[in-house]
């Protein structure tokens, strides 16, 4: 069996490509996406074990992704997390994490990632996620 895909969506071109460079050392695939509007063709293309998400985008967003995602015949059973590093900072980091995961959950995604986390953690997660 040959590497597990991942494709990155996220209009941040230099956490993009620090993080596809540490999932690359890890032995995936990986295709980076930085444009949302071609990112439903590059999917079905690419067809990845598993989608990355940046909630907050210009043009469109990560929540209206995965709904099309979700909404999309070809594409329905794709899983995918949500990366961000949009939170809040008002509530204690325990309460957010619950709430981050009942979103996430509610919604289809396997995780919901801060990107204050350390990158080996994040790879940690999406490791027992693909295994």
């Amino acid at each position: 069996m040959g590497a597990k895909k991942i494709l990155i969506i996220d209009d941040n071109r230099d956490f993009l490509d620090i993080f596809s460079i540490k999932l690359e050392k890890e032995g995936y695939k990986v295709k980076k996406v930085y444009d949302p509007e071609k990112l439903l063709n590059e999917i079905i293309e690419f067809n990845p074990d598993l989608v990355i998400l940046d909630i907050v985008m210009p043009k469109k967003d990560g929540i209206d992704i995965a709904f099309e995602i979700k909404n999309n015949e070809n594409l329905r059973n794709t899983k995918f997390i949500f990366l961000t590093n949009y939170g809040e900072d008002y509530l204690p980091l325990d309460i957010a994490q619950k709430i981050d995961e009942k979103f996430a959950n509610e919604i289809g995604a396997l995780l919901f990632i801060r990107k204050e986390e350390e990158l080996t953690s994040i790879i940690e997660k999406i490791k027992k996620l693909l295994a």
